[in-house]
């Protein structure tokens, strides 16, 4: 009886492995494709949509779309900051201390995106996820880099937008 049964279950999974032919179901045409998915799952083949939203207690960063796996950078960029700049939470270069040390690069982490609230008065020195040492004084002085991580479900490029996108000029982002 057992060797019955040995049998049959090698044949139903020989019968499951082998392909059949019915027909070319892919729905190819030949043709080029177009986008045509009504849905709103992260569509990977198109830039994210981001946006924020500062408020007196934290600002609120919005990702939409794009192929997710996201961290975020922002650096002051504003020319009346001279060198003291806030450039840790860049996510890229840091920032550097009078005596040589390096602080950061922090990323914040988006996930697959959606809004992310970062709340004012972090600790430059010890920054905490959900927190940023920007506050909404410096709203007009940031410029943002987003990343979409292939370790993490990204494709590996990457996006800039805000007060000046030349601070992460030979980045090969793209700008939003």
């Amino acid at each position: 009886m057992n060797k019955y049964w040995l049998a049959l279950s090698t044949a139903v999974i020989a019968m499951a492995c082998v392909p059949t032919d019915k027909g070319d179901d892919s729905g190819d045409s030949g043709e080029a494709d177009t986008d045509t998915d009504t849905d709103t799952d992260t569509d990977t083949d198109t830039d994210p949509a981001a946006s924020t939203s500062w408020g007196t207690d934290a600002v609120d960063i919005t990702v939409d779309g794009g192929p997710g796996g996201y961290w975020l950078g922002m650096a002051e960029t504003s020319g009346g900051c001279g060198e003291d700049c806030w450039t840790g939470e860049d996510c890229v270069w840091g920032y550097e201390l009078n005596d040589g040390t390096v602080v950061g690069p922090y990323c914040h982490d988006l996930g697959n995106g959606g809004t992310t609230t970062l709340t004012y008065g972090g600790n430059p020195n010890d920054l905490l996820a959900g927190t940023t040492v920007f506050s909404e004084a410096l709203a007009n002085d940031v410029t943002y880099f987003l990343e979409s991580d292939a370790d993490f479900g990204g494709d590996g490029r990457c996006w800039v937008w805000g007060h000046d996108t030349t601070y992460y000029a030979g980045l090969s982002c793209s700008e939003l």
